[in-house]
């Protein structure tokens, strides 16, 4: 899949620009606050339908403006689409070809892997950020586990409430397992989706920062959770869970809170051995973080039949030559968007020959160049 131009409207800090993309790689070129991010943010927006930037979509909005448009053409599976989202103040709409648009059908048509600064919080942050991580990588490709964790947290909300209730209330101690028999069911479906792609995830992510690494790390991922011990126990996952909830009962009363379920799950991440959150360096964090992300474009392709859209904000400013030379052969299968300043463009020029540049000032393009055709249309000349 591919995205073939993209148009923004009181986006950010865009006023109305509309901008074609290539196929391969496209550089997105400018100084820091210029609109690079925002441009990696709206084609983020439009594959998984929210902000990963902001909590409100009402804050997408350029300023003094109370409503966006963002629209979109796609080629998914050889076929081309139309994908827009509107909002007016802070109500938002999206539409599939020209017709309203549910969530779940754009996902199967625009998948896109995000990698920002911020994903090295991954590694070095608490469990919140690590249950984050496989929330919005599992729905980007599984719809179904979305819904599941809406669900789940929608039950969950409603069990803490009465567990705090029961204070006052004691009676209600009788509908407590009712709760309990809802947060089982939707919390071991939910738990199963995500030991069935940490699998996943150990292999490529693993292989991925070996590369990086070149062969002197080992990035090792291992589920962390307080219904089994081992993963040998799954078949007793939804049995141990209930039971745990029923030995525990007097303390979450006491609390006023669920203490078992996914909404405590970890990741535990290792390299060499050692717990990469308290042993790991800043450049061995970020390459397992890196790993982490990009290791989905091939687990996307798995589950999808197709290569996602790759959108790299800031990756290589901290990276040597050789890691991004790793990247970018990564990239070779896929469209990819990298956002840099002018001081690292020349290294990237060394590295990538195909490359489509778009130079950002102040939300708008200032320049394109097309460094492949450029280069095919010098080398004509000189032959005549």
């Amino acid at each position: 899949m591919f995205i073939e131009d993209l148009q923004l409207i009181h986006f950010r800090n865009y006023e109305n620009e509309t901008i074609a993309f290539e196929k391969g790689i496209n550089i997105i070129l400018g100084e820091n606050a210029q609109g690079k991010t925002n441009l990696i943010e709206a084609m983020f927006f439009l594959s998984r339908g929210y902000s990963h930037r902001a909590s409100n979509v009402s804050e997408l909005s350029q300023w003094d403006h109370f409503d966006f448009f963002v629209n979109a053409h796609v080629v998914s599976a050889d076929v081309k689409h139309k994908i827009a989202m509107k909002s007016s103040h802070g109500k938002r709409q999206t539409f599939l070809d020209e017709k309203p648009g549910k969530r779940d059908k754009i996902n199967g048509i625009f998948n896109t892997i995000l990698f920002e600064p911020d994903d090295l919080k991954i590694v070095k942050e608490g469990p919140d950020k690590r249950r984050r991580f496989l929330n919005q990588e599992i729905s980007g490709f599984r719809p179904e586990y979305h819904h599941l964790l809406r669900d789940y947290e929608k039950i969950l909300n409603q069990r803490n409430t009465l567990l705090k209730n029961i204070h006052y209330q004691p009676s209600l101690r009788e509908t407590l397992s009712v709760w309990d028999e809802q947060l089982v069911s939707v919390g071991t479906r939910l738990m199963n989706h995500r030991i069935r792609y940490l699998h996943r995830l150990n292999k490529e992510a693993g292989d991925l920062h070996k590369t990086l690494s070149h062969g002197q790390e080992k990035l090792t991922l291992y589920y962390q959770n307080n219904i089994i011990e081992s993963l040998e126990d799954m078949g007793q996952l939804k049995n141990n869970f209930k039971k745990r909830l029923e030995q525990c009962r007097e303390e979450e009363i006491k609390r006023g809170s669920t203490l078992y379920g996914p909404h405590v799950d970890d990741i535990l991440i290792e390299i060499n051995g050692k717990d990469a959150r308290r042993y790991a360096s800043q450049g061995q964090q970020r390459t397992a973080a890196i790993s982490l992300k990009l290791s989905q474009i091939e687990i996307y392709y798995d589950n999808t039949g197709e290569y996602p859209v790759v959108l790299l904000d800031d990756i290589f400013s901290e990276l040597d030559e050789s890691r991004r030379r790793s990247i970018l052969k990564l990239l070779n299968k896929t469209q990819a968007f990298i956002t840099c300043t002018e001081d690292v463009l020349p290294e990237i020029d060394q590295i990538a020959d195909h490359k489509n540049i778009i130079h950002i000032h102040q939300g708008k393009v200032i320049k394109k160049t097309n460094e492949h055709h450029e280069n095919q249309e010098e080398t004509n000349a000189r032959k005549e």
